[in-house]
């Protein structure tokens, strides 16, 4: 019954959504994922014969939670790979944090629930023959995860992949060392290549769902990768999947170094069984572990948060009254003829804007093209205000800008945001839309995209 409610309420998001109900477009990641959790909890669960790890607060509460604290460290890396920014973000910080930190929450859950879904299939382990792991061997994979790092974070336009499996390195070694039976270096010394393929094929199956959920969003991600900005495959570059099935390792190895500090519960049957008769501490140590461990989470995620702020979150939704270069009598007049959303504007063309707000036609195509050039692929209303003021006011005299004449009239201003690879994003989407005369243009049933 559960799975079959949790199918009804992802129905009932993406009916939303096409409806344009708010909040649901600029959460729409939000609202479909939680749902698509709960399905997949549900299915897993009765073939472990096994409580739902959402009726569960003390799985689920430290699992969610410990979730955005993992991926906010991904997003601090970020500030320097400059791989991602969002866009049309809410623009009150209360709602923007809040939506942000349950949109991360979701990040672990879902790995760790489809390798679960493939574990629920599987016949039984894969064994191949045995590893040994030697001390020395330990020190040397955490060495290079830590020096893949470095090299990440020093070197980004180089070495941006090797974050991407550098956390594993680093960490598994001390899971291995603490938890083996939790370890995947453990596994494999074991000979059992079950669990790192269900995480491989989960990773792959979470990562399409993340890209597919993400595409539908208002609010979203955009991707800069180097040398992958031209093909997309929803928003990723299609070499860029490769990714997901490598941080699935990472996400499971982070998470049960969590656990290993006994700060929170494994989720699936087996570790929890080897959790019981793993190590514990007093109950005063324990408590005093997790008061400390809450509090440096939380100062990361505030201190991380604040950056994301500065570097990483380009745009907020426009309202109407924010649209750059729209008079206020033109903003009066589409909202007394019930056009208060610039989305709705952006559908229409400038002779359907007359029509129907007794607009001239000029007021209406200049109506028309402000807030189509805001609306572009989450440019917003503060960047296409200084669009306009460097002579830029429409989509199709974006397409025949240079981006990087653009971006340097941003650096004179001292702005952090956009960067150059963003301002290229801008200027191929404008270079598909205006591909005849802009009088002639009937614009696109989805402008933020």
């Amino acid at each position: 019954m559960v799975a079959i409610l949790s199918l009804i309420a992802i129905a009932l998001v993406w009916l939303l959504l096409l409806a344009g109900v708010d909040p649901v477009p600029t959460w729409f990641y939000v609202f479909a994922w939680y749902p698509t959790l709960v399905f997949l909890d549900a299915r897993t669960s009765r073939r472990f014969d096994d409580a739902p790890i959402f009726a569960r607060p003390k799985v689920i509460v430290p699992l969610l939670a410990w979730s955005a604290v993992i991926w906010l460290l991904f997003e601090a890396a970020n500030f320097r790979l400059r791989n991602w920014y969002y866009v049309f973000l809410p623009a009150q910080p209360v709602e923007r944090w809040a939506g942000i930190i349950l949109s991360f929450a979701t990040v672990v859950p879902a790995v760790l629930l489809a390798a679960r879904l493939f574990d629920a299939a599987w016949d039984g382990p894969t064994t191949t023959r045995r590893l040994t792991i030697r001390p020395w061997q330990l020190r040397a994979a955490m060495a290079t995860g830590m020096v893949a790092g470095v090299l990440a974070i020093a070197f980004p336009q180089l070495f941006f992949p090797l974050i991407w499996g550098a956390v594993w390195l680093a960490v598994d070694p001390w899971l291995y060392r603490r938890r083996p039976e939790w370890s995947l270096l453990g596994d494999l010394e074991r000979g059992d290549w079950s669990r790192v393929t269900r995480l491989l094929a989960g990773g792959v199956v979470v990562g399409f769902l993340w890209e597919f959920y993400n595409y539908w969003a208002l609010g979203k991600w955009i991707y800069t990768v180097p040398w992958l900005e031209a093909l997309k495959l929803f928003e990723m570059p299609p070499f860029g999947f490769v990714g997901f099935p490598i941080f699935a390792l990472e996400a499971w190895t982070l998470y049960h170094a969590v656990c290993a500090l006994g700060l929170a519960e494994p989720v699936d049957v087996v570790s929890r069984r080897a959790d019981a008769g793993g190590k514990g501490m007093g109950k005063g140590a324990a408590r005093g572990r997790a008061v400390l461990a809450v509090t440096v989470g939380v100062l990361f995620a505030v201190v991380t948060l604040l950056g994301m702020e500065r570097l990483t979150i380009s745009s907020t939704v426009p309202k109407l009254h924010e649209v750059p270069g729209l008079s206020s009598a033109t903003a009066n007049a589409l909202v007394a003829a019930n056009l208060e959303s610039p989305f709705r504007v952006a559908k229409l063309s400038a002779n359907e804007i007359a029509a129907a707000t007794g607009l001239n036609l000029d007021d209406a195509a200049r109506a028309s093209d402000v807030i189509r050039l805001t609306l572009l692929r989450g440019i917003g209303a503060a960047h296409a205000e200084r669009l306009i003021r460097n002579g830029i006011s429409s989509v199709c005299e974006l397409s025949r800008s240079d981006p990087l004449a653009i971006w340097n009239r941003f650096q004179l201003h001292g702005q952090v945001r956009p960067t150059r690879a963003e301002v290229r994003v801008w200027v191929r989407a404008a270079e598909r839309k205006c591909v005849v005369p802009a009088s002639r243009l009937r614009p696109s049933n989805n402008p933020g995209t």
